[in-house]
């Protein structure tokens, strides 16, 4: 008999599955996976079968964003790389989602330490923003045992000021950041020390369900899991704007004026393949430009530790840095290198039983009655038989 986990799992692929298509197979739209160092970079991940940058999802990176620059904050947004096609196999895209995500996020915030982070998932990815955080074991997929999520004590986990999960796989009933009328409800909840490194981000975590979500609730209405961004992004992208806002002011009331800023010498050359960044030091309030080769920068929390992901599929290309030459990667990722997927849904079973022969009727029977009357018996009894 299979384990709960295996049948939970299973569900959960199932669920996933029966929902409507993307417009767009996931593999045709390429991960955005560099930006600058922006004051708010939005870590996005997306659902099943969804293309990168969704329409779906990417409502959401609108608003909050349009909110920051109206302020006069610089805001952008990056992918999440995992493969999110309909019919892989669901838990090896949830421990590499995981992996990727906390190797992003890592090597970003060493580039750009000052950047707020915030990381926003749904459905199949929302169990991946989760797993980022939370790590392996009890319960958890196949992510592995050993992988403890993003340590909110590094500098990378500090960075992290908000994060969103919507109708996610692994919703948890009766958690402090639950929201929404289905946030007494689960399907498939985190337990043990997995819930309790998630629980570590409560402060800057909301997890968003609807009571008749099927993913997250364990409901039946399906039109509950798809229409979260149309009915509450307005709401959530004004949660995240108050959340980060006053770290954004804090942080410019304490930034040296821009008059002390001196300008690069115009006689220096900076190489085509660099970035310009600007530091300070403790006993000058001169600022002075340093030109940094890209890729130089390396995390400062190394992630060696975190076992790689091995997920077979003959379309995987081990070495492609995200399928985008714009930032140098320190390990191995896999995301595909083509579109390859036919998607499609299964036809829908039917209420009546399939047409069938008669059972038992010989070729010719013994007493044939008129022919008329002989097609009328067949007809009836192969409709209904």
């Amino acid at each position: 008999m299979p384990s709960t986990t295996t049948m939970k799992q299973s569900l959960a692929t199932a669920v996933l599955a029966a929902l409507p298509l993307a417009t767009f197979a996931q593999g045709t739209t390429p991960p955005k996976v560099a930006a600058a160092c922006n004051d708010v970079a939005i870590f996005m991940a997306r659902g099943n079968d969804a293309p990168y940058h969704d329409g779906r999802t990417s409502p959401f990176i609108d608003a909050t964003c349009g909110k920051f620059q109206a302020q006069g904050n610089s805001c952008d947004y990056m992918d999440i790389v995992f493969d999110a096609t309909l019919g892989v196999e669901f838990c090896p895209t949830i421990q590499e989602g995981a992996v990727n995500g906390i190797r992003q996020i890592t090597e970003y915030n060493a580039q750009c330490p000052d950047t707020l982070i915030v990381i926003n998932g749904y459905s199949q990815g929302a169990m991946v923003s989760g797993a980022l955080l939370s790590g392996g074991g009890e319960d958890a997929c196949n992510v592995d045992s050993q992988t403890l999520g993003l340590d909110p004590t590094s500098q990378a986990g500090q960075a992290v000021k908000a994060a969103l999960l919507w109708g996610d796989v692994k919703h948890t009933a009766n958690q402090p950041y639950n929201v929404l009328d289905g946030a007494d409800k689960q399907a498939w909840p985190r337990t043990g020390a997995n819930l309790e490194r998630l629980n570590r981000y409560s402060a800057v975590l909301r997890s968003y369900c609807a009571a008749g979500d099927p993913v997250c609730a364990n409901g039946d209405v399906i039109a509950q899991h798809l229409n979260y961004f149309e009915l509450y992004t307005e709401e959530a992208s004004s949660w995240v704007v108050s959340k980060l806002t006053p770290l954004l002011v804090k942080a410019s009331s304490s930034a040296v004026p821009s008059s002390s800023v001196a300008p690069a010498p115009s006689s220096t050359a900076i190489p085509e393949d660099s970035t310009t960044v600007v530091t300070s030091t403790e006993t000058s309030t001169m600022e002075v430009p340093v030109t940094v080769t890209k890729g130089a920068v390396k995390p400062s929390t190394m992630i060696s530790s975190y076992v790689p992901v091995t997920i077979p599929h003959k379309h995987y290309n081990a070495t492609a840095p995200y399928n985008n030459f714009t930032m140098t990667v320190s390990s191995t990722v896999m995301t595909a290198d083509k579109p390859y997927e036919t998607t499609y849904l299964p036809v829908e079973e039917s209420h009546a039983p399939a047409t069938t022969k008669a059972p038992e009727y010989s070729a010719v029977a013994a007493a044939c009655p008129p022919a008329t009357i002989y097609e009328t018996v067949t007809d009836i009894v192969t409709k209904y038989v």
